[in-house]
């Protein structure tokens, strides 16, 4: 059932009714998975996706994406097709859900954005990816606030034998030490069913397994960052900006499109909302000229500070 379905209902405790980008809505569960995620560094959650919805997520992605993924080097048995939101809208859905964004702004405790839409396909023989911190590719000192939340979505079954992704729980709490690879240090695959999710801190040490079956093992990988983090795949050049109007509002927010906490915030263009600005720029254009939004402008449905979920 979605947040918005829920929304009304009265048996939802009060620490799983949150905002959404300035809409309220219920997340049954939701304070349960954020105290897993704190306390362990990751949390499963089955049947995010229904069968339905899994059956055309894969058939979707088999036609839209198959056919310009890539094959890693050297072996090319581990495929990926980064920037997802510019090769098919299929993913629309599941990056700007509400239960997502209450996941990751209940994690980050503060404004998100999408930073990574990637498909991984292990094909058979694929080997086991070496453990690594996904937050390592900012320079920034440890300890710090986590800043970045790791989501996959199995589109099939993820086991031990088809390369389920492999953690090292408690790992996102060792800031004083280097990641280290097994035997050294013991890690637990995610076996989950077609439709699950699993997220993790980006401080997590983590990696795909290998794949000895004779089977290929999809998945959908959505990373989310602070909004005043650059993000990993640079959106704003590799969304085309005609595929970007097509996205409903919440969507583009989540792309980058959104300001700060005030008017000069990170992200604004002249002190404006960037979706008010983003079909008025050309060079030399007047901020003062004809149809221009002005500074005191408050567009409808404008990202909120989310609430914590222990407020």
């Amino acid at each position: 059932m979605s947040a918005q379905a829920i929304a009304d209902e009265k048996t939802i405790a009060d620490e799983d009714v949150v905002d959404v980008y300035g809409e309220r809505v219920a997340v049954p569960g939701l304070s349960g998975w954020l105290r897993t995620v704190e306390e362990r560094g990751y949390v499963v959650i089955p049947d995010w996706l229904d069968a339905e919805r899994t059956r055309r997520l894969r058939e979707d992605l088999r036609r839209d994406v198959n056919p310009v993924r890539e094959l890693l080097p050297p072996h090319r048995t581990t495929v990926r097709a980064h920037n997802l939101l510019a090769k098919t809208r299929c993913v629309d859905d599941l990056v700007c859900d509400p239960r997502m964004l209450a996941l990751i702004q209940g994690v980050l405790r503060d404004r998100v954005q999408v930073s990574a839409a990637v498909l991984f396909d292990l094909l058979p023989g694929a080997e086991a990816q070496p453990l690594h911190q996904d937050d390592s590719i900012w320079p920034i000192p440890r300890p710090h606030r986590p800043f970045l939340m790791n989501t996959v979505i199995a589109v099939e079954d993820f086991t031990k034998a088809n390369g389920a992704t492999r953690l090292v729980p408690y790992s996102h709490l060792w800031h004083d030490q280097k990641v280290r690879q097994p035997p050294a240090v013991e890690t637990v695959q995610i076996e989950m069913k077609a439709g699950s999710l699993v997220g993790w801190t980006g401080a997590m040490w983590h990696g795909g397994g290998a794949n000895t079956t004779q089977e290929s093992r999809m998945a959908v990988n959505l990373n989310f960052n602070l909004a005043f983090l650059r993000q990993q795949e640079n959106q704003y050049i590799g969304v085309p900006r005609e595929e970007v109007a097509k996205m409903p509002q919440r969507l583009q927010r989540v792309l980058g499109y959104q300001g700060g906490y005030s008017a000069a915030g990170p992200g604004m263009v002249d002190l404006r909302d960037p979706l008010l600005m983003i079909d008025k720029i050309r060079f030399g254009y007047d901020v003062n000229g004809a149809g221009m939004p002005k500074l005191d402008s408050k567009p409808a449905g404008r990202a909120e500070a989310p609430r914590r979920a222990d407020e």
